[in-house]
């Protein structure tokens, strides 16, 4: 079998599971939630660069990064200056 036949078989597979179960539409749901959280995250992380970026002072944008502010919201990020500024300063 070639890679086109097992992935076909793959995502009919996922299909038919999807519509066999009773709450269909929830893990759609839930993964358009995280790339929601992760695209937020990414958005406040861009906007907190280009501020403290007069003060020499950015945060890589990156999954990891991305996620915890994306789901902690300001708490993350301000995690995030903590761990960069007192931890990570050399």
């Amino acid at each position: 079998m070639n890679i086109l036949t097992i992935v076909l078989i793959v995502v009919v597979a996922g299909i038919v599971l999807l519509f066999m179960s009773h709450s269909q539409w929830k893990p759609v749901r839930w993964i358009g939630w995280m790339i929601g959280q992760l695209v937020l995250g990414s958005i406040i992380l861009f906007i907190f660069n280009f501020a403290a970026q007069s003060f020499s002072f950015n945060i890589p944008i990156n999954p990891v990064t991305s996620s915890v502010t994306g789901f902690l919201g300001l708490p993350g990020l301000a995690t995030l200056v903590i761990i960069k500024q007192f931890f990570l300063a050399g």
